[in-house]
């Protein structure tokens, strides 16, 4: 006799696979004995008469913990199954993704997940970020599929670059997207500015210290020119003429 996970074998009446049995159930003999009746998948019927209790309890324990590891890999398989088809259709019709593997060919089914081929474009370099729900479904079914254990083959992602190929390559390598963002400065921010210079009335202007609020002079551009400064040459008004 031999019960463990994966065969049930009680000679002379059964040696078979767990994967075989459909169904276990107890039932009492007309002399009020217990009575093991084994129910396979092609629908025979296995009698076993005369078993201890610890046995019954024993080979009803062991077909149970197999039907419970079948049943989750069932479910893990529809989960993978169900995100793959997902991960299909949630992605925009003028968007496809492929990763061309050097070397080493994935299974045709595995890159058909993915849609047709497609490599980074300089073109969308600047695109618009893809939806983080659609990237972290790509990085699981990465997983899933065993695509992230072969980052040595997968094409990377360019510096920089936000086109859709570069952002899922991120997505399946687990690095975080790069962006450029280009900060516009004026022409008048470039320049320094020694005073700043207000316009009050007719030739009448007022010319300040941008690092020191306190340091304000008037300059008239009238006849004749002169500034509070004091000084008919001064700084201030070349800073007017030439504003």
């Amino acid at each position: 006799m031999k019960i463990n996970n994966s065969i049930l074998s009680i000679p002379p009446y059964i040696s078979t696979s767990w994967k075989n049995i459909l169904s276990l159930h107890v039932e009492y003999t007309s002399k009020n004995e217990k009575e093991l009746i084994i129910t396979l998948t092609n629908q025979t019927k296995i009698f076993v008469p005369n078993l201890e209790e610890a046995l019954l309890e024993e080979i009803f324990n062991r077909h149970a913990s197999f039907l419970e590891k079948n049943a989750n890999s069932s479910i893990t398989s529809k989960e993978e199954q169900k995100l793959s088809s997902s991960l299909m259709f949630s992605q925009p019709p003028s968007l496809s993704f492929g990763f061309p593997i050097k070397g080493k060919e994935l299974d045709p089914s595995t890159m058909a997940s993915f849609g047709g081929l497609m490599g980074h474009s300089q073109e969308q370099a600047n695109a618009e970020d893809l939806p983080e729900e659609m990237l972290k479904k790509i990085s699981t079914l990465s997983k899933m599929i065993g695509l992230d254990k072969q980052l040595d083959h997968l094409p990377k992602a360019e510096p920089h670059c936000n086109c859709p190929y570069c952002q899922v390559a991120r997505a399946i390598t687990g690095s975080e997207r790069e962006k450029i963002k280009e900060e516009i400065v004026s022409d008048e921010e470039l320049t320094f500015r020694d005073w700043d210079i207000q316009e009050i009335s007719t030739d009448l202007y007022e010319v300040s210290n941008p690092l020191e609020d306190q340091e304000r002079y008037q300059v008239f551009l009238g006849s004749p020119i002169g500034c509070t400064c004091g000084n008919k040459d001064c700084e201030h008004i070349k800073a007017v003429l030439k504003s």
